[in-house]
């Protein structure tokens, strides 16, 4: 009982002591913040740093606790402050908003030590006459502002030329670019240009390869050995190098290991599949292997157990094992089960079908048209999804 006591004396104590210190430190910040805002003069002539939290709080309206973490990490100089406001000043004429003004900071500090109109403003000039127009061009900054220190003239340059070579308009490459920032910030030409002439060598579409560059950049940037390997494992499982599934299905191989690869089908085998009807399945979608094993086998539970689905008609339709289950599958088949109790839906359409059509056409035929002969549907349908979400 002794020992009990002892043990929940030196807990409080601890506990007592941690709380002592959030305190201080709460006093300390605040104190440091009021001796910064409250006095005419910055304290630069005895402290940098505080000069430093005075600059970013009041010309580039960062937080204080963002502000005090910056400034470990960047000493600004009262002598060198046009320098600094001159980055704030062009950031802002090139429609970065406060927000993405603060964000930019917090990812990037030594943004504020660059040459304004030497270092910056040459690449974002040459940016927006490749399409980063408006508020796209804070935007690519702020995903990836690794692109300020790479030098325009021996590397973006040679990436945009790059791209230029392999996507066929400048709307392509801003795409791309957009949804992979990181290709302004790799050496494109030494890794991805020879597997793209690889696949072109084998007899991938020119089409086959934007596509791949668009969808998944980091697939045409594996290793050469590692391209090679994928693209004759396609051919082997019988897909040809112009079918309009073959780069999918080099996607899909060259993101896994043959460990995972077999893995895989060993799980669905386990479920009743053979071979052949696995492979059928990864011919006509192969996306369809690229799921998680968990997300393959709770997709197989719910169209065997609760739909009572035939295996043979999961295998036509191998997107199936790519819908999310309680965002499409389950509210969907909650409702068209509702409909088909009270002998609502037209025709002889299977419900399987059902699944496949897109989110509007659904949500107008199978939801909305039935509002007043069901009361209700709109909320099992739309609730189920907003709960799950």
């Amino acid at each position: 009982m002794q020992k009990k006591y002892l043990s929940i004396t030196v807990l409080y104590h601890k506990m007592a002591n941690n709380q002592i210190r959030n305190l201080l430190s709460h006093i300390q910040k605040r104190f440091f913040i009021s001796s910064v805002t409250l006095s005419s003069t910055p304290l630069s002539a005895t402290s940098s740093s505080s000069f430093t939290v005075h600059y970013l709080l009041k010309s580039c309206g960062l937080p204080l606790e963002s502000a005090i973490s910056v400034s470990e990490k960047l000493q600004l100089d009262a002598k060198n402050q046009q320098r600094t406001q001159s980055v704030v000043d062009l950031l802002k004429s090139h429609n970065f908003s406060d927000t993405q003004l603060v964000k930019l900071i917090e990812k990037r500090p030594a943004v504020l030590q660059c040459k304004a109109q030497e270092n910056i403003q040459p690449k974002f000039e040459y940016l927006i006459k490749q399409g980063f127009k408006g508020k796209l061009l804070p935007e690519l900054i702020l995903s990836n502002p690794v692109i300020l220190r790479r030098a325009l003239d021996s590397h973006i340059k040679p990436s945009f030329e790059f791209l230029k070579s392999v996507l066929d308009s400048n709307d392509k490459i801003v795409a791309a670019i957009r949804r992979s920032s990181w290709l302004l910030t790799f050496d494109l030409k030494g890794t991805m240009q020879p597997n793209v002439e690889f696949l072109l060598k084998e007899g991938v579409p020119a089409y086959g390869i934007e596509k791949m560059i668009l969808l998944q950049p980091r697939a045409i940037m594996q290793k050469h050995d590692r391209m090679v390997y994928a693209v004759n494992a396609v051919k082997n499982l019988g897909l040809e190098p112009k079918s309009r599934m073959f780069i999918h299905a080099v996607r899909v191989i060259i993101s896994m290991s043959e460990l995972t690869w077999k893995k895989k089908f060993e799980m669905m085998k386990s479920m009743g599949w053979n071979e052949e009807e696995i492979l059928s399945a990864f011919k006509r979608d192969p996306l369809c292997l690229a799921c998680s094993e968990e997300k393959i086998k709770n997709a197989m539970d719910f169209y065997l157990n609760t739909m009572k689905l035939k295996p043979h008609v999961i295998i036509a339709y191998p997107k199936f094992l790519m819908y999310a289950i309680d965002t499409r599958l389950r509210p969907r088949y909650n409702v068209l089960k509702v409909l088909e109790s009270k002998k609502l839906i037209e025709g002889d359409k299977k419900i399987e079908w059902l699944l496949t059509i897109n989110e509007k056409t659904f949500l107008q035929q199978y939801v909305i048209k039935y509002v007043d002969k069901v009361p209700g549907i709109t909320e099992m349908y739309l609730g189920t999804r907003k709960l799950k979400r």
